[in-house]
């Protein structure tokens, strides 16, 4: 079924440069520990600007590019988008690289996939970081059809359950922020998600850092801070709910629990950035974002392709009612 844009265009904005922030901003940290990290405010940021993404937020862009144009995941499009977008100096890692160079030498998808860590398939993050932009295309109820589109773009890349499984969660964490759940009620809506087991576990370690507002440095001791999907996307959504009322405040923390900085700030820019929206985001983390063909030109026609499409949807529903 093809599908279209069902928010606002602010909010799409939002939750896309939110991606892109995050990243860009993270990038420079990834690896550090904590203590490494320096103070994050805004005089920071208007000295240290996020410009440049990663592989994050160009696959994201791929995403949401397949989403307006096709109104659905169709894995073969998808893959054909990421082999022409594909930049490696924007910092792929080695198990996208070799899952590129399966493609290109024409292995299957699946096969390509479920070939990493010793036929394991992936269980890290990168699936769940490039997810964002599906949730936008979905209401609350429509679960199950989320579920599936979601889990269509994971597996090209991921078929360990983990990863995948860490996609379900951080898209549906994006489509909670969309439609603005209270964040007390959210781990409520996670509960009711058919992901691992272990991810409830890890939930339940998330609800506990809350209660006890654990800093920066204590949630990496209870939540983590690492690459793998179960850290990762836990981390994100612990950031955005231990900072719930600003977009900066969510994006700070993330970066601040060091690690994987880029693709944890990424998802978490992703959720504060679908609350909140974009005219919520500070300028200052907005003014020196890269620009061009693949930067915030190709943003910006994307966004507006997605708004097209709805509203000649919408003309054509009006039509037919008179």
């Amino acid at each position: 079924m093809k599908r279209h844009l069902l928010y606002s265009e602010d909010k799409l904005r939002g939750l896309l440069y939110g991606t892109w922030i995050g990243d860009a901003a993270g990038a420079s940290f990834e690896g550090y520990g904590p203590d490494l990290i320096p103070s994050l405010d805004s005089h920071y940021f208007i000295s240290h600007p996020p410009v440049t993404y990663t592989d994050d937020t160009q696959m994201t862009i791929s995403v949401l590019e397949e989403m307006v144009e096709n109104g659905e995941i169709i894995q073969e499009s998808l893959k054909e988008r990421f082999l022409k977008r594909f930049s490696p100096w924007r910092h792929y890692s080695g198990g996208m690289l070799e899952v590129i160079e399966r493609w290109r030498s024409g292995e299957h998808i699946e096969s390509a996939a479920r070939s990493l860590y010793g036929g394991m398939g992936s269980f890290g993050d990168g699936a769940a970081m490039r997810v964002a932009p599906i949730s936008a295309f979905f209401s609350i109820k429509s679960i199950e059809d989320f579920t599936e589109q979601v889990k269509l773009c994971s597996s090209l890349t991921h078929t360990h359950p983990y990863g995948i499984s860490g996609a379900v969660l951080q898209g549906y964490a994006v489509l909670l922020a969309l439609n603005e759940v209270s964040p007390e009620d959210w781990f409520t809506h996670f509960y009711q998600l058919e992901i691992e087991s272990a991810y409830k576990i890890k939930l339940g370690d998330v609800a506990r850092a809350l209660k006890h507002q654990a800093s920066a440095h204590e949630s990496v001791r209870m939540v983590g801070n690492g690459a793998d999907a179960l850290d990762a996307v836990s981390a994100a959504i612990y950031s955005f709910l231990r900072n719930p009322s600003s977009f900066e405040d969510s994006l700070t923390f993330a970066i601040s629990m060091g690690g994987d900085t880029d693709t944890i700030a990424a998802m978490t820019g992703a959720i504060a950035g679908a609350f909140w929206g974009y005219k919520r985001i500070p300028s200052w983390l907005l003014g020196s974002l890269e620009n061009g063909k693949n930067g915030r030109v190709l943003v910006e026609k994307l966004i507006s392709k997605a708004v097209e499409n709805r509203e000649n949807i919408r003309r054509g529903e009006d039509s037919n009612l008179r």
